[in-house]
């Protein structure tokens, strides 16, 4: 299997995953509603992103790839056409679930189609999602200037979905047999209780933690002066992507790369807080960016391969989680002390940085 077909199903659900955090503002504005209230717009995406994503993890076996990726597309469909369509904050809510129910099924079943692959690139696969967050304020800028309303942005996107279901059921031929029985619970607790599972997944969990909770609130405390917070997130993604598409050679010049990534994430959002300047924001995303593949390149290679469907699972479902739990925490602080807000993902952050020393030594 191709890297490209994968690269471009990450890519889509990229878009509109990373859409969440440039419409928060006019959210904020379209329902005259408080920073607080906002938070659970993320909150009710990365809930229905868990639970699809323990359902897939669990049940892709059984499903097989091409219909776990025509069901995600199809609810990705409906999800876009609700928001597109909504006039109400609950409206708007419900999509927002949906959409965070899909992306179980696209991101697992692209990473499962990506491992079959014997030259998978995991650094290329993840920099198309970084270049759908390049991409996804500037849609949404575009949509809000040239269309009057950021909502028709998702119009957009059910386009998209369209043409990946229509050319997923008819050309898409999968010859690697991946039908098999569902995941049985005697099977689910010996993968939890392996080191080597539970190691790579804690460390994938904090890290996502950090990257969400970072980069949902980030509009809102920085300051304009210098680009708009729509320019600041397209440049802060043109960086993490180019720092996952030159992983390799990133990886050969730093042998221990989360502890060096980990320790420069650390002053960058410090400095990014105390002083709002948007600049040290952009320039996190360099450093941001390589962590997750190369973590879990790393895990791929060191976890059985009968755990691997559930290991991705495990991963989207909680990393998920931990950004929905970090993100909601920060969104209730960020009105009143924003600084004690950005705390939290400078701990996590910190947090990888210890385990990944223990990890090594």
């Amino acid at each position: 299997m191709s890297n490209i077909f994968p690269m471009l199903i990450i890519f889509s659900y990229s878009l509109i995953m990373n859409s969440v955090a440039p419409v928060l503002k006019l959210f904020q504005s379209d329902y005259s509603i408080s920073v607080g209230i906002s938070s659970l717009i993320p909150l009710f995406s990365l809930v229905g992103t868990v639970l699809s994503n323990i359902f897939v993890g669990i049940y892709l076996n059984k499903l097989g790839l091409k219909r776990a990726l025509l069901i995600g597309f199809g609810i990705t469909i409906c999800g876009s056409l609700i928001i597109a369509f909504s006039n109400t904050l609950v409206l708007s809510l419900v999509g927002m679930l949906i959409f965070g129910f899909s992306s179980g099924f696209g991101f697992n079943s692209s990473t499962m189609l990506l491992a079959q692959n014997r030259n998978a690139n995991f650094g290329f696969f993840h920099g198309a999602y970084g270049l759908g967050g390049i991409l996804a304020p500037l849609f949404i800028q575009l949509a809000q200037s040239r269309m009057n309303n950021f909502k028709n942005v998702y119009f957009i996107y059910a386009t998209i979905f369209i043409l990946l279901f229509a050319y997923t059921s008819t050309r898409l031929h999968i010859t690697t047999s991946t039908k098999a029985e569902a995941f049985k619970l005697s099977e689910i607790k010996y993968a939890f209780s392996n080191s080597t599972f539970m190691i790579f997944l804690t460390l994938l969990i904090l890290y996502s933690s950090a990257e969400i909770g970072t980069i949902n609130w980030a509009g809102n405390i920085m300051k304009e002066g210098i680009v708009t917070s729509a320019t600041a997130y397209s440049l802060f993604w043109i960086l993490f992507t180019l720092g996952r598409f030159f992983l390799s050679p990133i990886t050969k010049l730093f042998k221990d790369l989360v502890s060096v990534n980990t320790i420069v994430m650390i002053i960058l959002v410090s400095l990014f807080v105390i002083t709002k300047n948007p600049l040290f924001f952009i320039i996190a995303g360099l450093f941001f960016g390589p962590l997750f593949p190369y973590i879990q390149q790393t895990a791929v290679g060191k976890i059985e391969k009968s755990h691997l469907p559930l290991f991705n699972g495990a991963t989207y479902a909680f990393t998920s989680l931990g950004g929905s739990i970090v993100s909601t925490i920060m969104g209730a602080f960020l009105d009143t002390v924003p600084i004690v807000s950005y705390l939290l993902p400078i701990i996590v952050i910190l947090a990888i940085f210890l385990l990944n020393r223990k990890v090594e030594n």
